[in-house]
């Protein structure tokens, strides 16, 4: 049981890691997305190995509700954030 939080957790953070760096990509320095690229795929093996250790039906069902809610939460993060600095 705590594997399969500590695997939700860590997807989770994958997909909004994967949404702030797709928006950084566009609208940052070199620097700043080229960093947060480094980390995101490097977080990403992480999240590879978790799938690898479950099975077929848990991992689909981890990457759907990670999926929709981490892109959810990192876009309105993202507005918060954009709403701030403007």
């Amino acid at each position: 049981m705590c594997n399969l939080l500590l695997y939700i957790l860590v997807s989770f953070i994958n997909v909004f890691l994967h949404i702030y760096r797709s928006i950084a990509v566009i609208k940052s320095s070199k620097l700043k997305a080229s960093t947060l690229n480094a980390i995101t795929y490097t977080f990403s093996a992480i999240v590879v190995k978790f799938i690898s250790e479950s099975s077929l039906v848990v991992a689909m069902l981890v990457a759907l509700g990670t999926n929709f809610l981490g892109c959810w939460v990192g876009m309105w993060c993202f507005e918060r954030l954009h709403k701030q600095e403007s």
